[in-house]
């Protein structure tokens, strides 16, 4: 079983591939695929919604044009634009999730729960279930890992302690497990010597 899903979880990452590359999402993808398997071990929840649902959260992005996104990248967005782009991903993204679980013959009652959480997985700003905040948790974690921090500081035209200082100051009010928090916290600490090191030059 362990097997079968593995395979499945591969699949879907390659189903996914073609919607993710248009905005560059596949590495942000694998490393809230990441989280979200701390995050389940940690905090408990169904994988067969958790999964799924991260993997194919960002596939929206790809309906829109690459030149409009920049509108909406990033933590500093915002404004009306960036959030009726937001919403174009997010209902767009669950359509399109379910097409492609469908496609793989998968189950149509986690299906619409998947679907349900990818229509408001920025949006919302409550998690209706467990499965919904481990989702939103892994999504956000990106901000701090060390592969999202330092591309987004660069995608974004940040300078790192600019974006570490926001980071630092809001993360705390972001997440709904104290797991997530507790990863954060770690993961901010870790950038802080980071931006240190490469201040000093030591890097």
């Amino acid at each position: 079983m362990t097997m079968q899903w593995t395979g499945f979880i591969q699949r879907l990452f390659e189903e996914a591939n073609p919607y993710l590359s248009v905005r560059g999402d596949m590495e942000h993808t694998r490393v809230s695929h990441d989280y979200s398997l701390i995050l389940l071990q940690r905090e408990g929840g169904d994988k067969g919604i958790v999964e799924p649902a991260v993997i194919l959260h960002d596939v929206g992005w790809s309906v829109l044009e690459p030149e409009v996104i920049s509108a909406a990248f990033g933590v500093l967005a915002e404004g009306e634009e960036a959030e009726r782009l937001n919403r174009i991903h997010e209902t767009e993204g669950a359509a399109i999730a379910q097409q492609i679980l469908h496609s793989l013959d998968y189950d149509p009652v986690l299906i619409q729960k998947i679907s349900a959480i990818i229509s408001r997985h920025d949006s919302g700003e409550n998690a209706q279930s467990l499965e919904e905040g481990l989702i939103k948790d892994a999504d956000k974690l990106w901000r701090s890992s060390k592969i999202g921090f330092w591309q987004e500081a660069e995608r974004q035209h940040l300078d790192p302690k600019e974006l570490y200082r926001y980071l630092n100051e809001r993360y705390k009010e972001w997440f709904f497990t104290s797991t997530a928090l507790t990863l954060a916290g770690e993961d901010l600490k870790a950038r802080a010597k980071e931006i240190d090191a490469n201040r000093r030059g030591l890097t």
